[in-house]
């Protein structure tokens, strides 16, 4: 009786034991809600009534606050003193969600301006044009990452953009969320089955690791499903280079656009 009464126990151990499992994994898929496929358009940066609105930039200052500052004054912008750099869409009119935009080549002008131009319109920081690129694979880390993804649930959005590259001044800097790691070589969990993704600056499909190695939060804010319009919002710190250890502020306003990831043939 003992046996057979052990036996059982052990049987259905081994049976409920991935039915768990399976249902935990099924509810964090679920828990991000519904994924939004197509383009981010950006809202051009402005200041009205003297407040800072649509698509901007800041810069905090070592030891600040991402809501108070002290902020880096951009000699070059008009917006707040300087302490806002106000952007404007480019090309592609703003962010293509499940696709890259990868930097182009070459990535810079012989003055070091960037020549990124997809997501926003390279714009004057220090007197050197600065733009955004997202690459398959983190050019200051080296590491893969996954293309730009948003996730809409009961109206807060959130959002991947671990391969949001700055680049300004013949460098690249991660100004993402959540944050690349930097590569060891070492393959991050899924990365055995990298998948297929389009690269609307390239014209080309390219690999993505579908479970790149990154930490930290992502991208989050609201989203209104009845008019498209959302907000992002995110910091990231900056590594390396003459900012080193300032602190990126960036806020993205807009409207969703539904479309294919990759465009029809």
């Amino acid at each position: 009786m003992t046996k057979r009464f052990l036996i059982a126990v052990l049987t259905a151990t081994a049976l409920l034991g991935p039915t768990a499992c399976s249902t935990d994994q099924g509810s964090a898929r679920d828990d991000r809600g519904t994924e939004l496929v197509g383009l981010l358009e950006l809202a051009p940066g402005s200041v009205e009534a003297g407040k800072v609105t649509g698509t901007w930039f800041r810069m905090v200052q070592v030891g600040g606050s991402a809501t108070k500052g002290p902020y880096m004054r951009n000699a070059d912008s008009p917006a707040d003193g300087g302490e806002a750099t106000l952007l404007a869409p480019g090309t592609s009119g703003g962010i293509r969600l499940g696709g890259y935009q990868s930097q182009p080549r070459p990535a810079f002008a012989a003055d070091g301006d960037s020549l990124a131009a997809a997501i926003t319109r390279p714009t004057k920081f220090f007197g050197v044009r600065f733009s955004i690129a997202t690459n398959p694979v983190d050019p200051q880390t080296r590491t893969k990452v996954a293309p730009p993804t948003a996730y809409v649930k009961d109206g807060r959005l959130t959002a991947d953009l671990s391969s949001w590259g700055v680049t300004w001044n013949n460098q690249v800097f991660n100004q993402g969320a959540p944050k690349p790691v930097s590569s060891t070589g070492a393959k991050a969990p899924g990365q055995e089955k990298a998948e297929k993704v389009w690269d609307w600056v390239a014209g080309t499909y390219l690999e993505s690791a579908p479970a790149p190695t990154i930490t930290g939060k992502g991208a989050t804010g609201t989203y209104d499903e009845k008019t498209g319009r959302f907000v992002l919002e995110w910091t990231s710190l900056i590594v390396g280079g003459p900012f080193n250890r300032f602190i990126g502020r960036w806020h993205l306003e807009g409207t969703f656009e539904k479309a294919a990831k990759a465009p029809h043939a």
